[in-house]
């Protein structure tokens, strides 16, 4: 759900050069501004860090945004020039989400002649997470239940496998 970083993380530095003469005056000092990706980032106006600017940003909600950042001479004064580029950032998956059966219960019909090791029934889960993040592994935890069933998890449909142990 969250990604877990504190605001301020830095996440990129861009960097503008002004061919004026940097000894004469402001007009080649150049200030650096978000024009789109606020609220999420901030870009230091000196050095062109780009930083995060809330904590706690969800890949669930958004994977990808766009920064446009501007690079102004004469030190962001009226009359200065400006150039902006855009940097594409793009939230990386932490396990954050725990997996959730898709029924809050199931019933499942077992004949009284099932030879052992047949399987009986399968149950799913999701995750919203990605990758391995989202890879997850069925377990029994009720003990009689245990004594009767086992679970495999098959990882390519994201099922466990109910079957019988006796």
């Amino acid at each position: 759900m969250y990604l877990q970083q504190s605001s301020g993380t830095s996440v990129l530095q861009v960097s503008a050069s002004d061919a004026d003469d940097p000894t004469y005056g402001n007009s080649a000092k150049i200030v650096y501004s978000v024009l789109q990706g606020q609220p999420f980032f901030s870009v230091d106006p000196n050095t062109g860090i780009i930083r995060t600017a809330i904590s706690n940003m969800d890949r669930e909600s958004s994977v990808q945004y766009a920064v446009v950042v501007q690079a102004k001479d004469m030190a962001g004064s009226v009359g200065g020039l400006s150039g902006s580029t855009t940097v594409n950032v793009n939230l990386t998956d932490v396990n954050d989400n725990p997996p959730k059966f898709l029924q809050r219960s199931y019933q499942l019909y077992v004949p009284e002649l099932a030879p052992v090791g047949k399987a009986v029934g399968r149950i799913r889960a999701s995750d919203q997470d990605e990758g391995q993040n989202a890879e997850m592994t069925y377990k029994i935890t009720n003990a009689d239940a245990a004594a009767i069933f086992t679970i495999t998890t098959d990882a390519e449909r994201r099922e466990g496998i109910v079957s019988l142990k006796q």
